[in-house]
Parts: structure tokens; C-alpha cells; sequence
């Protein structure tokens, strides 16, 4: 994979190439966005091209370098994962100093890649600080943070931050069926849930899962319009089983009703996500008023707020379903 196989991101990547072409080189990078955004695939063509040997475009993947990042064992690259725990803690930052001072073994630099930077604990994002206020010349670290929050000031001063943006929903769509070759339409789907994020995309689009809870949660919404307050109240339990897919969830039923209401109002099969339920939107969407769906969709965003904050979750659901 090289920086033209890059989807969105076309000003950070036009930035990373400069610097990989001209070689002038910072001694520490910080790349933030959410998980499953790319940093680590972003990064990872960055780092190549730092330290490709090619006299053209770089990365190149034919030269030695190349050739030992793409196999996994460049002598000149460390990589600091959480090793699933919670945190990164001070020992493996001490750790990976150990050597820092030492030269490269083959390349010109050494790369030191700190992965879920953003759960370092404070001990070792001190231990880190001395390195990035006097860095050896020939090092380079790269920092990859879901977020900027948690990193002290002093370290994000020292790092040049690029930050990852969210894809379109067509982008993340050509990711998906570059990737798992899904239909464009199903595709659309699991892009449309995947809020700008490739990576939740593929997850989605990949898991079984997720088709049984689509399947649990629009047989509920189908039958919505001929239920009465007590036979809705008894899909909670449906709710509190997926509680811990509760975005995902409100997600569903969100596209459901704006899928509805693009039937009802234009009738353009386009604008439709949920292709593979065209049949049933349209007769849904006869059984409604704009109104009703309208207040539908107020009413699942309203709970989608408050189920992100400090919130009964229970009631919550109670009220978003006697309010459908």
C-alpha cells in the first residue's frame, strides 16, 4: 500500500509526501483521530518513506528497507503497544529509551512508533519528555492517539500533530468494496453507519453480528405503525439486551425513518440506504404522516444525546419508544 491507495485524507497525505521527499525530518510526529480512522496505516506508508532508499518517489517498495518493513523485520524500527492492558506504563517507555542513543544499525535514522499514545500514564509520558526536548539526530518518534485529550502540553508541544480527518460516506464506501467487494448498495450501508470511519466500515460490514441485530431491530421498527404503547413497551427487552450496542442501534433506526421520509417525500430510490428493504420502506411510508416521522427522527437524535451523557438508560429507552 502506498499514499495513492489513501482514501480522503488528501492535505495530510500531500503534507506527509513533501516530507518524505524532501527528507527534512522532524524528531517527533503525533497523528490523531478516532480508532479505525487509519492512523496506523497512514503512518506506517510515512515511516517507509522515510527511510526508502529510493532517489524517486518514496516509499518505493523495491528497495532493502522497503523490503524489510513490508516483511516486519527492519532493524531500525520499534513499535510500543499497550500489550493489552490499559495503559502504557513508565517501565516500557524506559524501556524503549534503553537504546535510543545508540545509531541506526542500517538506515540513516531510527523510527519509534508509540501506538494508543493516548494511554500513556502520566510517569511515562514524563520519562518520554526528555527524549523529545533532546532528541539523538537520527531519531524520530511517531505518536498515533485516538484523541489529544490525556497527552500533557509539553508533549504535544513537541510534536508536529497531524490530524485525521473523517471520510465521506462515499469515500468509506469505496473502502469497503475495495476491500471485503461488497455490492456498492450494501456497501452504502455499513458506510452510512460507519460515522466517517473506515475502519467501523469494515467491522460492521464483516460481522454477522451486526445483520442479526439490523434483522431484530427493523422487524421492531416494521411493526411499529400498527402497535399500540404496551405492545411497544415490550420491545425494552430488545433494547437492554443490546445495550452495549446502543450506538449502533439508534444508528439503525435513525436510517430507517430518514429512509422512510425519502420515500414519503420524493419517492428517488437514490437517497434510499436500506435498499435491500425498498419494498417495505415504501409501504411504510404510506402508513405514516411527514409529521409523525419527522418527530420520530427528533426524538431518537434527542436520545441518542442523552444516552451519551449521564443518563437513566432505561427510562431513556422507555420514552423513545412511547414517542415512535
Amino acid at each position: 500500500m502506498n499514499f495513492s491507495d489513501i482514501v480522503g485524507q488528501s492535505v495530510l497525505v500531500d503534507r506527509l509526501k513533501r516530507i518524505t521527499q524532501s527528507q527534512r525530518i522532524g524528531h517527533a510526529y503525533l497523528f490523531v483521530g478516532p480508532e479505525g480512522i487509519g492512523k496506523k496505516t497512514v503512518s506506517d506508508i510515512f515511516v517507509r518513506g522515510l527511510l526508502c532508499k529510493s532517489q524517486g518517489h518514496r516509499p518505493c517498495d523495491l528497495c532493502r528497507s522497503c523490503k524489510q518493513f513490508n516483511s516486519g523485520n527492519h532493524p531500525d524500527i520499534y513499535r510500543i503497544t499497550r500489550e493489552n492492558r490499559q495503559s502504557i506504563g513508565v517501565d516500557q517507555i524506559r524501556g524503549m529509551l534503553e537504546g535510543i542513543r545508540l545509531k541506526p544499525y542500517e538506515s540513516d535514522r531510527k523510527i519509534y512508533i508509540i501506538e494508543d499514545a493516548h494511554t500513556m500514564t502520566v510517569q511515562a509520558q514524563n520519562a518520554l519528555l526528555k527524549t523529545l526536548e533532546e532528541p539523538p539526530g537520527f531519531t524520530t518518534l511517531i505518536l498515533l492517539a485516538d484523541r489529544s485529550q490525556g497527552l500533557l502540553p509539553t508533549v504535544l508541544s513537541r510534536c508536529q500533530m497531524f490530524r485525521m480527518q473523517r471520510l465521506t460516506k462515499n469515500e468509506v464506501c469505496s473502502v469497503i468494496v475495495k476491500h471485503l467487494a461488497l455490492p456498492g448498495d450494501k456497501a452504502l450501508l455499513f458506510a452510512s453507519l460507519s460515522d466517517g470511519i473506515p475502519g467501523k466500515g469494515l467491522q460492521l460490514a464483516g460481522s454477522k453480528e451486526f445483520n442479526d441485530v439490523r434483522d431484530e431491530v427493523l422487524e421492531f421498527l416494521a411493526g411499529i405503525p400498527e402497535m399500540n404503547d404496551m405492545e411497544k413497551m415490550g420491545y425494552r427487552d430488545l433494547f437492554i439486551k443490546h445495550k452495549d450496542k446502543i450506538d449502533v442501534v439508534v444508528d439503525i433506526m435513525m436510517l430507517w425513518f430518514r429512509d422512510v421520509l425519502a420515500c414519503k417525500e420524493a419517492g428517488n430510490s437514490s437517497l434510499i440506504v436500506n435498499l435491500d428493504k425498498l419494498p417495505l420502506l415504501k409501504g411504510q411510508a404510506s402508513l405514516y404522516t411527514i409529521k409523525r416521522i419527522s418527530n420520530a427522527i427528533e426524538k431518537i437524535e434527542q436520545s441518542r444525546r442523552m444516552l451519551k451523557g449521564n443518563t437513566n438508560y432505561q427510562l431513556t429507552i422507555e420514552n423513545l419508544l412511547l414517542s415512535l
